[in-house]
């Protein structure tokens, strides 16, 4: 599911890596492999172990980047890789792999995640029992095809994986039959289904060579029906082992039978005198949009956030302007309120995703997401607001969000804040998922729109844009690094609001008015709005004729 290139072709790499090994020849002066070249695991975390494989002329020790830090590696000589260790500063996220004589085109996602984070797997229905029933066998099959020509890291990986039980598994959500859409709201969207992989059995794992069984290319495959809410999930303890490794392996032994993604999906997102301290926040958006009194009746927001349907446990300190806080309580529910403040009509249907000490959860996430989907099929308008994300794509969340925006529900998210790359160097990539994929979310004929040819989209980065300054906020990320790497967001929207006397402010609170501006628009037109970049400074981040769209 997720989109980068270390992901798209990971069935095609890992038989590369695991048996290319055998016809390595190494010598004191270059490494040399007649396979193309990959990185192993998919994933790694900062001070964890990586490699790359199958590079031809390159000395057997020296230097590399990952993004724009730069590390060591060494040659392996039993396996022929070249082993690297991750930087502890290194970007979190999609990174380029840069070395001279390498492809342009390595890609190594750095797992910025608490240690200790477990694996999340999900299991296509008709597959569970394999699953289950095969899982320490493969492991054990395929730690036997690895022994001795793989790095000694990745034998002992495979070997403490195979020692423990099965994952337990359960239904991601609970099925629902005899549902319809509403008509008209259907969006055309492509959905990118998840691909499975030629059949990965027993005896297969054993071969000497897997490269015509796995790779695409040679033998296209099939792709599922089902939908990522019809998967079971399970969670997989790491036990101190690396989760990249125990992902990648995972998903190697059962191919497009299973998937996985970390535990965690990222978090809520977050000098002079404050501007229109103490506004209502409808009052700002009528005065810096010229909203008129939006409605959203008919359509249902989703927060998916810190808040529950009776509480928000999530407090934050720090200072806006010259204003210290401390304890600011909420995220989710602040969110909530602003959105209602820009669609009073709208009904708000709060889901928890996130827990009070700022983690949320991968599971939690697209449950709620699948949640949506469900309510969607019965009938209705629907937004989700999600002002939470992390520098980690995931596949789940990005396939739950296909689910609900091909039913025509579109999805505001946070584009993330400054802080998300503190610490980062020129040449690091500052990534932040879903805001992210806002353009793998297109659809439709382009619009020209000011000389510019513009595709409208079902998934809106929505930037803070400064109530004072009239511009581009400071504190979006990427603001004030220069040389750091940012997808630019998909539209600016005001980020600060004042709610019981603490100030809200930040990309988390930047979505939840375009949430209600969506909410506008769908409670009397069609489809979704085409909402540009507008960065001119001191004009309106929002055209008037979308703030305003409904009579």
């Amino acid at each position: 599911m997720i989109r980068s290139a270390i992901r798209a072709h990971l069935p095609a790499m890992l038989p590369l890596l695991l048996l290319g090994a055998a016809h390595a020849q190494p010598s004191a002066a270059t490494v040399t492999a007649a396979r193309t070249a990959g990185v192993y695991p998919a994933a790694a975390a900062p001070g964890e172990t990586a490699w790359i494989f199958g590079l031809g002329g390159v000395p057997p020790e020296g230097k590399l980047n990952v993004g724009g830090q730069t590390t060591e590696y060494r040659l392996d000589r039993p396996s022929g890789w070249l082993a690297f260790q991750v930087p502890q500063a290194a970007a979190g996220g999609p990174q380029a792999l840069t070395l001279r004589g390498a492809p342009q085109t390595l890609r190594l996602n750095v797992l910025t995640l608490p240690p200790g984070t477990d694996a999340l797997v999900y299991v296509r229905p008709d597959a569970a029992k394999t699953v289950q029933a095969e899982y320490t066998r493969r492991l054990q099959a395929l730690t036997e095809t690895c022994a001795k020509t793989c790095p000694a890291e990745v034998q002992s990986v495979l070997r403490r994986l195979s020692a423990q039980p099965a994952p337990t598994l359960t239904p991601l959500t609970a099925p629902v039959k005899g549902q319809g859409v509403t008509p008209g709201l259907t969006a055309r969207v492509a959905v990118n289904p998840v691909v499975r992989a030629p059949l990965i059995t027993l005896n297969t794992l054993k071969v000497a060579d897997l490269t015509g069984l796995l790779n695409p290319v040679a033998r296209p495959p099939a792709a599922p029906t089902n939908s990522i809410c019809s998967a079971l999930a399970g969670t997989v303890p790491t036990a101190g082992l690396p989760l990249g490794q125990v992902l990648t392996l995972l998903e190697l032994i059962f191919a497009g039978d299973l998937q996985t993604d970390p535990t965690r999906v990222g978090w809520p997102n977050q000098a002079t005198d404050p501007p229109y301290a103490k506004m209502p926040p409808a009052q700002v958006l009528a005065r810096l949009l010229n909203l008129r009194g939006g409605s959203g009746k008919g359509v249902t927001i989703h927060v998916l956030d810190t808040a529950s349907a009776t509480e928000d446990p999530f407090t934050y300190s720090g200072q806006y302007y010259s204003v210290p806080f401390t304890d600011r309580p909420y995220h989710g529910r602040a969110v909530g309120e602003i959105a209602q403040a820009a669609a009073p009509g709208a009904q708000l249907n709060y889901r928890q995703v996130c827990e009070k000490d700022g983690s949320c959860s991968t599971l939690k996430t697209v449950q709620a997401l699948c949640a949506v989907a469900t309510e969607a099929r019965r009938g209705g308008r629907h937004v989700v607001n999600l002002s939470v994300g992390g520098p980690n794509p995931t596949r789940g969340l990005e396939l739950a969000l296909r689910e609900v925006t091909a039913l025509g529900v579109p999805v505001a998210a946070s584009y993330g804040n400054r802080d998300d790359c503190a610490t980062l160097v020129a040449g690091d990539r500052c990534n932040h998922y879903p805001a992210d994929w806002t353009r793998a979310f297109e659809f439709g004929p382009a619009v020209n729109l000011a000389s510019r040819s513009l595709r409208p989209t079902m998934l809106f980065s929505v930037a803070g844009w400064d109530i004072a300054g009239g511009q581009l906020a400071t504190y979006n990320r990427g603001v004030g690094n220069p040389g750091v790497l940012t997808e630019p967001p998909s539209v600016q929207a005001p980020g600060e609001f004042w709610l019981g006397g603490y100030p809200y402010f930040g990309t988390s609170f930047a979505a939840p008015g375009v949430s209600g501006i969506l909410a506008n628009w769908m409670s009397c037109q069609p489809g979704v709005p085409l909402l540009p970049l507008i960065t001119t400074p001191g004009q309106a981040p929002i055209a008037a004729s979308v703030v305003n769209a409904c009579p």
